[in-house]
């Protein structure tokens, strides 16, 4: 299997696998699962949850918002309100659309 980044993973349509991200802060290497990958204001976005929580079945704990920097090759954590907000309603409306 070929090393492919978690950008590369997350715009992969036939990706399922873990993805593992360093964070910034503590610079341990965390484990995600991704929920949705959304477009929103000229930008894209990806919501993940953690892979403890999605494996447990948590998932009243949602998920993060990261902003793809497809430049950069990275991701970056959305920490404006708005912007998350945002991102989970288009989510939740796909949601919607997708079960009905």
């Amino acid at each position: 299997m070929q090393y492919k980044n978690a950008i590369e993973q997350l715009l992969d349509e036939e990706n399922n696998e873990t993805i593992y991200l360093k964070s910034d802060i503590t610079g341990e290497i965390e484990a995600f699962e991704q929920m949705a990958l959304i477009p929103y204001d000229k930008n894209l976005y990806a919501i993940l949850m953690s892979k403890k929580d999605f494996d447990e079945g948590n998932f009243e704990n949602g998920g993060i918002v990261f902003r793809l920097d497809q430049k950069r090759q990275k991701l970056d954590l959305v920490e404006d309100e708005n912007i998350v907000f945002e991102v989970f309603d288009i989510y939740d409306k796909m949601f919607e659309e997708g079960n009905n």
